[in-house]
């Protein structure tokens, strides 16, 4: 009896997996559920000003990464929204790591 090896048991999986993830570089904003992230554990995250300005400053960074989406390269955009969806999904974080990243290939030039 010929067993197949693990690479030939695992290699179609990860085709199929890379056929249907989803493609961030595209030309929109990716969709995240930030209320987790702004609750942070809270009871009552209604009742709470850090729930408040989270959800705030979650919506403004959405706003301006909507403006600037296509500005940057899609690389970045592919791996800056992998980034913030670890864990807890973050605008912010999305458009932190899209800012660093073209301010360091700006520093790259001089």
């Amino acid at each position: 009896m010929a067993f197949a090896s693990p690479l030939a048991l695992v290699l179609p999986l990860v085709v199929v997996a890379a056929a249907v993830a989803p493609s961030y570089a595209s030309d929109s904003v990716p969709t995240y559920n930030v209320e987790p992230s702004c609750k942070g554990g809270l009871d009552s995250p209604g009742l709470n000003e850090r729930y408040s300005r989270c959800i705030s400053e979650e919506k403004e960074a959405r706003q301006k990464l909507q403006q600037s989406w296509s500005s940057y390269p899609a690389a970045d955009r592919t791996q800056c929204a992998d980034t913030a969806r670890m864990g807890t999904p973050s605008y912010v974080e999305l458009l932190t790591c899209l800012e660093m990243a073209r301010d360091a290939k700006k520093m790259q030039v001089k």
